[in-house]
């Protein structure tokens, strides 16, 4: 399987003293398959916690769809 590419990488306050780090990423499963990685690094995951989603290509497209028409998103696959 090829490497993730990370999509999105950001860091959020969960308490005075501790921050946790989140890191997004995708990867090809299949020629009609991809999955979305989400991986949290903080005190609410010890040792850091992760879960995926596999996406049709199909099913992406009604996301876009929805993200565009319900959301707004007007920029997303310009």
């Amino acid at each position: 399987m090829e490497e993730p590419v990370v999509i999105g990488k950001d860091k959020f306050r969960i308490g005075e003293d501790e921050t946790a780090k989140r890191e997004l990423r995708v990867i090809k499963v299949d020629e009609n398959v991809i999955q979305l990685q989400e991986e949290v690094h903080g005190i609410i995951a010890l040792v850091g916690a992760s879960s995926s989603v596999n996406l049709k290509r199909e099913e992406l497209k009604n996301l876009i769809k929805v993200v565009k028409e319900q959301f707004g998103w007007r920029d997303v696959c310009e």
